[in-house]
């Protein structure tokens, strides 16, 4: 089922505080903001504290350009901001909770990435892509929030 209301990529532009998990790996912290730079289009940017399990703290960033999927999709392409590469396409769904969700895959050679996302009822993001292959077995677990204006 489509969702009503606004478009997904509409409400959720702003500004995020994350918690990232990967477990046994590292865990991290930071924000992310997400914007229009056009009608259909949209750019991801975070930074964050990384710690990884060995005890080494770094910082570090990450980019995404959006691009909104055409009516009656409600969702979005991922595209790599250096690139423009696509990385996943989001169509989110109404479940029966309330939230809105999409599922997608995306191969990078012999590497498989099965992803989740989950705009849940108290506004939350929940992202989970499980990466598998020859050197990879892992799921990255990010929890989102909107960021207070004072925070």
């Amino acid at each position: 089922m489509t969702p009503s209301g606004p478009h997904i990529l509409d409400r959720l532009q702003g500004e995020w505080k994350f918690v990232r998990e990967v477990p046994g790996k590292a865990t991290m912290t930071g924000r992310a903001h997400i914007a229009a730079t056009s009608a259909d289009r949209a750019r991801y940017d975070e930074t964050a504290r990384v710690r990884l399990a060995n005890g080494t703290a770094l910082t570090g960033s990450q980019s995404y350009r959006y691009r909104r999927l055409p009516p009656p999709a409600n969702g979005f392409e991922v595209l790599f901001a250096e690139t423009g590469e696509l990385f996943e396409r989001l169509d989110f769904h109404s479940e029966p909770d309330g939230s809105l969700r999409a599922d997608a895959e995306h191969f990078c050679g012999p590497d498989r990435y099965v992803s989740q996302f989950v705009l849940d009822g108290q506004g939350r993001l929940l992202v989970e892509h499980t990466v598998t292959g020859p050197g990879k077995n892992y799921v990255v677990r990010t929890v989102y929030r909107r960021a207070s204006r004072s925070s």
